[in-house]
């Protein structure tokens, strides 16, 4: 049987991994500045572009049930930036800092686990 809380919870829940993914994705919008990306500029736009979308599900995750079916993208793109920093690595562009490399891992993990709690039903 269910508690009468369930909903509740489920709706606390839903709320701090939308929470998380959010924060993620704006220190991903922000990390090439924070984290001193050096001359890995195609990292720094992969980062900006997941940042940025990883907001707007965020929000109209938050928002709205409407977008459920979008959940799935939401671990995908955490999976993409936790590997970016290696599988973007140009031979003419300067190597990203260990901090860079840290930070994707660490944000790409949590909008996974996130990810994953806001996909669930």
């Amino acid at each position: 049987m269910s508690s009468p809380s369930a909903p509740a919870g489920r709706t606390a829940v839903l709320g701090a991994a939308a929470g998380f993914v959010l924060l993620a994705g704006l220190y991903l919008v922000l990390a090439p500045w924070i984290a001193g990306f050096g001359g890995a500029a195609v990292l720094a736009l992969s980062d900006t572009v997941v940042g940025l979308v990883l907001i707007a599900v965020a929000i109209a995750r938050a928002a709205t049930r409407r977008v459920r079916l979008l959940g799935w993208v939401v671990p995908v793109l955490g999976a993409w930036a936790a590997v970016s920093p290696w599988l973007l690595r140009h031979a003419g562009e300067t190597t990203p800092s260990t901090a860079a490399l840290v930070g994707n891992v660490v944000a790409g993990a949590v909008v996974v686990v996130a990810g994953v709690a806001l996909s669930s039903r």
